[in-house]
C-alpha cells in the first residue's frame, strides 16, 4: 500500500524565492500535488495575516503553521477529527504552544540597554518594508503577530548567545531565521508543529503518513532533520544548513522554488506517485 505523503514548507527562499518572493518556478509541482490530493502545509515564519493572502494566491487549502511553529492553523472544513475541541479564530481552528506576543514584546524591552536590536513592534510598515523588500501592504500584514516577535538583530553573535542563555530561564527562545531573529516559547518549534499536525493526519485516517519537509535556513533545521524526507533548498546567500544526525539530507541542484519543484517531483516519482 502506498503511504499518505504530507509536504512541509518553509516559504521565503524556500517555496518563495529569496528576492523577489516569487513562486511560477514551483507551479508545476504545486499543482502535481493539488491533482494528487496531497497536502501542501505551510510551515514559516509568516503570520496568519499574511497566508490569508497567500494561500489564497496559491490556490492553497491545507492546514498551516504560523510564526516558527509558534501554532497550527487547521480550516473547519477539514477531515482531521479531533480540531473541532480547539479553540478557533475565523474559518479556522488554532493550536498553539507558547505565549502571546504582548508577554513577549515586555520580557524583551528589559534587555534593549544591554543588546543593540530593533523590535518589529517599533518598526512601522514603511520602514519593514524599506528592511526586507516588501510591498508596504505585505508588511503591514507581517506586523500583525499573535504568539513571536521578530527582532532586528544589530548585535554580534557572542551576544545573542548570552541573551539566549538570559532569556531561557522564563521559558523563551531566540531562534535567528533568515532576516531575523524571532522571540518565542521555549516548546515553540516547526517540528514539534510538524510533528504534532502529522500525528493529527494519522489518528485521522488509521495509518502512517511519511512527511517531507523543505527548508533553507537555521530555522528549518529541526523540521527538515525530523522528516522522513528531509530536504535542503538550495540558498543564493547562504551555505546550505548542516542537519545533525542525517545522511541522507536531499540538497537541490536548483535554488529557491525551482529546487522546490525539483524535489517535490523526486519525492512523487520515488513514491510510485507519478
Amino acid at each position: 500500500m502506498m503511504s499518505t505523503l504530507l509536504v512541509f514548507t518553509d516559504l521565503d527562499g524556500t517555496l518563495l524565492d529569496h528576492f523577489t518572493y516569487d513562486y511560477a518556478p514551483a507551479e508545476g509541482a504545486l499543482n502535481d500535488l493539488k491533482t494528487l490530493g496531497i497536502p501542501c502545509i505551510l510551515n514559516t515564519s509568516k503570520t496568519y495575516a499574511e497566508l490569508l493572502e497567500l494561500r489564497q494566491a496559491l490556490g492553497n487549502h491545507d492546514p498551516f503553521i504560523v510564526e516558527n511553529g509558534a501554532a497550527v492553523y487547521i480550516p473547519k472544513h477539514s477531515s482531521l477529527g479531533n480540531a473541532c475541541s480547539l479553540p478557533c479564530q475565523g474559518d479556522f481552528y488554532i493550536k498553539s504552544f507558547g505565549p502571546h506576543r504582548e508577554e513577549l514584546i515586555q520580557l524583551i524591552s528589559d534587555f534593549k540597554q544591554r543588546y543593540d536590536f530593533t523590535c518589529y513592534s517599533d518598526l512601522s510598515a514603511a520602514q519593514l518594508a524599506q528592511f526586507t523588500g516588501l510591498e508596504i501592504a505585505t508588511a503591514e500584514l507581517s506586523l500583525q503577530r499573535s504568539f513571536t516577535e521578530p527582532l532586528i538583530w544589530n548585535d554580534s553573535n557572542q551576544a545573542l548567545h548570552q541573551l539566549r542563555d538570559e532569556l531561557e530561564q522564563y521559558g523563551v527562545k531566540a531562534q535567528k531565521g533568515g532576516r531575523f531573529v524571532h522571540l518565542m516559547g521555549q516548546h515553540c518549534d516547526k517540528a514539534v508543529a510538524m510533528a504534532w499536525l502529522a500525528e493529527q493526519y494519522e489518528l485521522s485516517i488509521g495509518g502512517a503518513v511519511t512527511c517531507i519537509a523543505l527548508g533553507d535556513g537555521e530555522n528549518d533545521v529541526s523540521m527538515i532533520g525530523s522528516a522522513n524526507i528531509p530536504v535542503v533548498v538550495r540558498s543564493p546567500t547562504h551555505v546550505p544548513p548542516e542537519i545533525p544526525g542525517r545522511t541522507d539530507v536531499w540538497i537541490t541542484d536548483s535554488y529557491g522554488p525551482k529546487g522546490w519543484n525539483e524535489a517535490i517531483t523526486k519525492a512523487l516519482v520515488n513514491h510510485g506517485y507519478v
